[in-house]
C-alpha cells in the first residue's frame, strides 16, 4: 500500500490541479512538486513515552545547533523567522 505521491504540478490534470489549489489557497506554480502522504491518526504519547520522545528532540535540535557555525541565538531566531514567513506571510512570532 503506498501512503507517499510527489508528483510535477504540470503533470497533474486540471481536476486534481484545481482541488490542490484550493486546499493551498494559491495557484501552483510550473516546476512545483505536490507531496502527498497519508496516514493513520493515533492518540498523542503519554508519560515516560512523551518524555522520552521530548528527550530525542531536544537531542536532535542540540545536534543541528551543534552545526550552525557559530551563529549567535538572535541570528537563528531570525532565520527561523525569515523561514516560516516564507512559508506562511502572516506568521507573527509568539513572545
Amino acid at each position: 500500500m503506498h501512503n507517499v505521491s510527489v508528483q510535477k504540478s504540470e503533470d497533474l490534470s486540471a481536476a486534481v490541479k484545481s482541488a490542490l489549489e484550493s486546499l493551498l489557497g494559491r495557484a501552483l506554480e510550473p516546476g512545483e512538486e505536490v507531496s502527498i502522504m497519508t496516514f493513520r491518526p493515533h492518540a498523542a504519547p503519554q508519560g515516560s513515552e512523551r518524555d522520552d520522545l521530548a528527550k530525542r528532540l531536544r537531542a536532535q535540535m542540540d545536534e543541528m545547533a551543534g552545526r550552525s557555525g557559530g551563529a549567535s541565538e538572535q541570528e537563528l531566531d531570525e532565520i527561523l523567522d525569515e523561514a516560516m514567513r516564507s512559508a506562511r506571510p502572516d506568521y507573527r512570532r509568539v513572545k
